[in-house]
């Protein structure tokens, strides 16, 4: 059983799902230079170099899988947009419906206590939680046998209903999804913390000697063996952040 609780202190500067992609770059950085790399010292010349740090890679990958990462903003916005997408002729309609029925005196509620505005704004804001609170009140007062039947009589159909319930079924599923990834993976774990840290001991040693080695006779080539630039290039292409965990 993995241990829970990591007690041994974290070294990596980066968030865990990153250190399996920083890592391939790295490495591939080191073999591709490592004539230049053997010059600087023989450790590097040494094949049980590069053996044990793929040794380390192999057991960092089955703990943390290079698949699995926390849900991007990139992530939040195409649900969100998918979501927005499928709720806005029920919302128009509903928003109708609502309206006439409450002249009728057929409702519970008032229109607005149905709160449409709310399901709007968190839309807006890609507030997936407060979206399916929301989504969970208007829901309860639809489906209240007195509102359905004024909003029947105001052409309100099965299927409008359902739109609503698919929306939370969506925001639920991506949920899921996303914790199912994380909740085993994305925990700093004593084992996945000791294998991060193996790796990040190669990591720092290449990129360090690398910025050093270069540093005079190719400052371009030098500026690559940069940690904040590789993080940089993993988060933009995974659509995240720039701020480390």
């Amino acid at each position: 059983m993995p241990t829970t609780t990591p007690e041994t202190a974290r070294l990596f500067r980066c968030r865990l799902e990153e250190l399996g992609p920083l890592n391939d770059m790295v490495q591939a950085m080191f073999t591709t230079n490592q004539a230049d790399f053997s010059k600087a010292s023989p450790d590097y010349d040494d094949k049980d170099y590069l053996k044990g740090w793929q040794a380390h890679q192999e057991t960092f990958a089955e703990l943390v899988p290079t698949g699995v990462r926390r849900a991007s903003d990139k992530d939040v916005t195409k649900t969100m947009a998918q979501v927005a997408k499928g709720l806005r002729d029920p919302l128009n309609f509903l928003d109708l419906r609502l309206t006439r029925a409450a002249k009728k005196g057929g409702l519970t509620a008032s229109a607005a206590d149905f709160g449409l505005g709310k399901v709007r704004s968190e839309i807006t804001t890609r507030d997936m939680e407060g979206l399916d609170s929301a989504l969970g009140h208007l829901l309860q007062l639809v489906q209240a046998p007195a509102n359905l039947a004024a909003l029947t009589a105001q052409g309100h159909k099965a299927d409008d209903t359902q739109a609503f319930a698919d929306a939370r079924q969506q925001l639920s599923s991506f949920n899921t999804a996303q914790n199912t990834n994380q909740n085993t993976a994305l925990e700093l774990t004593d084992e996945n913390t000791k294998a991060g840290n193996a790796l990040w001991e190669y990591i720092t040693d290449v990129l360090g000697t690398g910025n050093l080695m270069y540093k005079e006779t190719n400052p371009k080539k030098a500026k690559t063996f940069s940690m904040a630039t590789l993080l940089k290039r993993i988060r933009r292409e995974n659509g995240g952040g720039e701020k480390a965990e």
